[in-house]
């Protein structure tokens, strides 16, 4: 009996104080995780650094947040996210707040720990060569249809009216 429960307090003093939401959770149920720990996860998709502290925005699953962290920790980040990269996704914990008082009110997360758990990358686009094709066709096409109604309509004004007595 002594060893179930020690083993019990074991396990949870050597739980994680941070619980682990998706950011969809968090911001469908936000005062519920208001001063809270949590852990976070998602793609980078903007980064501000100003002075010693940077703002890195990080999207996952269509919704995204401010994470308030250090320069040093936003400087490891090589890829932010766009049409063209894909960018690297970070995993972290921090104090989440719904109306942070430091940064006017906004919801944030200020980190505690930042790492890149995967790096970024180029994403390939190719040009679609029948998509280009069809559209310079069609711009060719308006073009030409164009400069036929114009030259109708300056050929009717050649024309000379029947008199009129």
């Amino acid at each position: 009996m002594k060893r179930a429960v020690l083993v019990i307090l074991l396990l949870l003093l050597l739980a994680p104080s941070a619980r682990a939401e998706t950011l969809r959770e968090l911001l469908d149920e936000p005062a519920s995780y208001d001063g809270r720990q949590v852990s976070f996860r998602g793609e980078v998709i903007g980064v501000i650094i100003k002075g010693d502290h940077a703002w890195v925005n990080i999207f996952d699953n269509g919704s995204a947040i401010g994470v308030w962290c250090r320069a040093e920790e936003a400087r490891e980040i090589s890829f932010i996210g766009d049409y063209t990269h894909r960018g690297d996704i970070v995993a972290g914990t921090g104090i989440f707040h719904l109306a942070c008082a430091e940064h006017g009110g906004d919801v944030d997360i200020h980190a505690i720990s930042l790492t890149v758990s995967e790096k970024g990358h180029v994403i390939e686009r190719p040009m679609d060569v029948l998509l280009f094709s069809v559209s310079a066709l069609i711009a060719l096409a308006a073009v030409l249809l164009s400069f036929y109604l114009w030259h109708l309509r300056k050929e009717r004004r050649k024309r000379v009216p029947w008199p009129f007595y």
